[in-house]
């Protein structure tokens, strides 16, 4: 699958180099017959190196998540130097038209086993008020993201990317409903271990619905998903296997505001059961469901809360910060694993320089703590030098 999609990825923009002018936008504009349309063809990304200096021992280490914090306590300093977030994407969009179409694909170098292989991020068509492809899930908050280095978002923060199909049509002149069906093989759950071959069944999609209302630069937005969750089971090798499905569900509120045009302040909250995997710090950690043994070990989803405050001050024009906070808490059901993780939170801070308006760089610190179910708990600090070239 990888090597398709950098073949792709290798063919798309061969086909731009050999088509399109270079520019500081690679646009493409042919004459066309009268009605009809022209295209413009683009290319963006990021250039971003980071140096990382770990003062306790986590599992991941090109972005700072209290999930993958080490327990028992493992004090030891490691260093991580990293181009991994770089980013390049290719788009093409058809103008002047009543119909609008256009394509995006994307890949940063987050590649499998800490390698810098390509690996592909966002892909998708979108014609008028429709989308399809993989991009950030309904379910997110891409414009409450920070102006912060580390790769990983605030730990509380509901941001994922998903394959998804999504209607988004204006309500009034300052709301937007936006609804999809995205893929129904998000659900990530525990099975037992003694089960006779238990496994997970993709069935139905997921559907979330976001309701945004606000300027471009103030809003609040509302939303929900319902994640159907489906797996096959049987108690005895000579049953047949038996589906069932179990439904996952969550609420999100999140919003933005300038208190003064050089201090934002944001906010987001969730709460839900069977939802965790939209947690950008939970995303495939299997928190969605886990067995009940009092129950036959029939599945019984989770209880998640969320809760992130984030300010972001310019003391200068070309000097910012941001700070944040970030705390999240699994229920509290007396089957649930004794080492999966029952709360974490999540503190940053960042002084970045922007030089020009494409170029930023700074020095940011994360901290992190955990506990799990069984009273065990771990703490973890980085600190992250990083330096930023968009276009």
């Amino acid at each position: 699958m990888m090597k398709t999609n950098i073949r792709l990825i290798a063919l798309l923009i061969s086909a731009v180099i050999s088509h399109a002018e270079v520019s500081a936008q690679i646009s493409l504009t042919r004459t066309k017959p009268e009605g009809q349309s022209n295209w413009d063809l683009y290319i963006k990304g990021l250039i971003q190196t980071d140096v990382m200096i770990d003062f306790q021992d986590m599992k991941l280490k090109d972005g700072f998540a209290a999930q993958s914090i080490v327990i028992p306590q493992h004090n030891v300093i490691s260093s991580n130097f990293s181009i991994k977030q770089s980013q390049i994407g290719v788009g093409i969009e058809q103008k002047n038209c009543t119909d609008r179409l256009s394509a995006y694909i994307e890949i940063d170098f987050y590649g499998p086993n800490g390698t810098t292989a390509p690996r592909f991020r966002h892909g998708y068509l979108q014609w008028n008020k429709w989308l399809l492809g993989q991009t950030w899930s309904n379910f997110s908050d891409l414009e409450i993201f920070p102006n912060m280095f580390d790769f990983v978002p605030p730990d509380g923060l509901m941001f994922t990317r998903r394959l998804q199909l999504r209607y988004s049509t204006p309500l009034a002149k300052k709301s937007i409903l936006s609804l999809s069906l995205e893929d129904p093989n998000i659900p990530s759950i525990t099975l037992p271990s003694d089960s006779l071959n238990w496994k997970k069944r993709t069935l139905l999609p997921t559907f979330t619905a976001l309701y945004r209302y606000g300027t471009e630069k103030d809003y609040i937005k509302a939303g929900a998903v319902l994640s159907p969750i489906s797996y096959d089971m049987k108690y005895t090798s000579q049953e047949d296997y038996q589906a069932r499905t179990i439904i996952g569900w969550g609420m999100m509120v999140s919003g933005k505001i300038h208190v003064t045009p050089q201090t934002i302040l944001s906010l987001q909250s969730s709460f839900g059961k069977g939802y965790a995997t939209n947690n950008s710090d939970l995303n495939e950690e299997k928190y969605d469901a886990v067995p009940n043994p009092y129950r036959r070990n029939a599945l019984e989803t989770l209880r998640l809360f969320n809760i992130v405050g984030i300010c972001e001050h310019w003391w200068a024009p070309r000097w910012s910060s941001v700070i944040f906070y970030s705390y999240s808490k699994v229920g509290e059901e007396t089957f649930i694993p004794k080492e999966m993780t029952r709360e974490f939170r999540n503190f940053g801070f960042n002084i970045a320089f922007q030089p020009y308006k494409k170029v930023r760089m700074g020095i940011e610190t994360n901290y992190g703590k955990k506990e799990t179910f069984e009273n065990k708990e771990a703490h973890a600090w980085r600190i992250q030098v990083s330096t930023a070239l968009s276009f």
